[in-house]
């Protein structure tokens, strides 16, 4: 897992662009040094240049999943406790903190039903809910309208009584009562459908440690013990299994990292992403980045990003436990706030 912090922008020109020609940038990175990224973009320019003289066009894009490293500062490196890396903590280019590692295995599950009980200011989509998705899960039938597509956090729900579990040890976690939760304690009937494929999957895997969160738009999942870095075989098993994303699946696989969000999105709090792009070019933009950050940081007061809602299964080992605790401690896991 690398997260190269050095970037430079190299710039050219395109005779072959429109009808006299026009400008291109790329950005070449390192982990070394400024002059070796210069000379990785510079290569990557000409390979560019050489496309487009042969395309007539720009290359198309990947957009936010692309096979270039993540730009992203790293605001913090996450260590064991005789120094190892274990993870890092980056600001992504909407402004949220996330987690990368590639030690703790992390799946993100978009589920619909649950963004639209969960708090977050969006309108109800016909077809959502429990009904719709009674209709999916009991009677095997699709909504009759799509489903949109949302983004690439997750969430989690409650687990059944150890009786009703299988006899593998599960637990129901102590909960908070938050916005779009049912009762003081217990998980909605949304909650339990969309939990019951997770739960499933620890019933058939006992000697792994399953943490399930609800976030404001569906499922995050903690799988401890699996040995699967994110480039393996087993972790896309696993990924898949526990019905990840398919654009985070291959995310991971990309970057060699998991990565959970651990503050909230923007729009969820009611503010604009964050602007400035990193690195920043100049002192000014530099300040503009830290102004948004410090109001960013001051809206996020009063909003989680997750809730611990069961756990189950063999007990994490130390290094997976430090990644857990700072995961937990930034989402304020324990606090009694809503999810955004």
């Amino acid at each position: 897992m690398e997260v190269p912090q050095h970037w430079v922008k190299v710039e050219g020109w395109s005779p072959h662009l429109g009808t006299s020609g026009g400008p291109v940038a790329v950005w070449g990175w390192s982990t070394q040094s400024d002059a070796e990224a210069e000379v990785v973009g510079r290569q990557r320019l000409a390979d560019l240049l050489e496309r487009i003289a042969v395309e007539g066009r720009l290359p198309s894009t990947r957009g936010y999943y692309p096979r270039t490293p993540l730009r992203e500062p790293v605001l913090e490196e996450v260590a064991s406790g005789d120094g190892r890396r274990l993870g890092l903590v980056t600001r992504n280019r909407m402004g949220c903190e996330v987690l990368c590692t590639d030690v703790l295995l992390i799946a993100d599950v978009d589920v619909p039903e649950l963004e639209d009980a969960g708090g977050s200011p969006r309108r109800s989509a016909p077809g959502a809910g429990v009904a719709g998705f009674l209709r999916r899960l009991v009677l095997g039938r699709p909504d009759p309208r799509p489903q949109e597509q949302v983004g690439e956090d997750a969430a989690g729900l409650d687990l059944p009584s150890p009786s009703s579990a299988g006899g593998h040890g599960m637990f129901s976690a102590s909960t908070t009562p938050r916005a779009g939760s049912t009762g003081s304690g217990g998980p909605s009937v949304a909650e339990v459908l969309a939990c019951e494929p997770v739960w499933e999957f620890a019933r058939a895997h006992p000697e792994l440690g399953v943490r399930v969160y609800r976030t404001a738009a569906g499922l995050r999942v903690l799988v401890t013990g699996a040995d699967a870095p994110p480039m393996s075989d087993r972790a896309r098993d696993i990924l898949t299994a526990l019905s990840s994303d398919p654009l985070y699946v291959e995310l991971c696989a990309t970057h060699d990292s998991y990565r959970a969000r651990l503050t909230p999105k923007p729009f969820r709090l009611g503010e604009s992403a964050l602007a400035v792009a990193w690195p920043c070019a100049d002192e000014a933009t530099e300040r503009a980045w830290l102004t948004w950050v410090d109001h960013y940081d001051e809206a996020s007061t009063g909003w989680a990003t997750c809730r611990l809602i069961s756990a189950s299964g063999a007990v994490p080992g130390a290094d997976e436990q430090r990644l857990i605790d700072l995961h937990d401690e930034r989402c304020r896991v324990r606090d009694r706030l809503p999810l955004a």
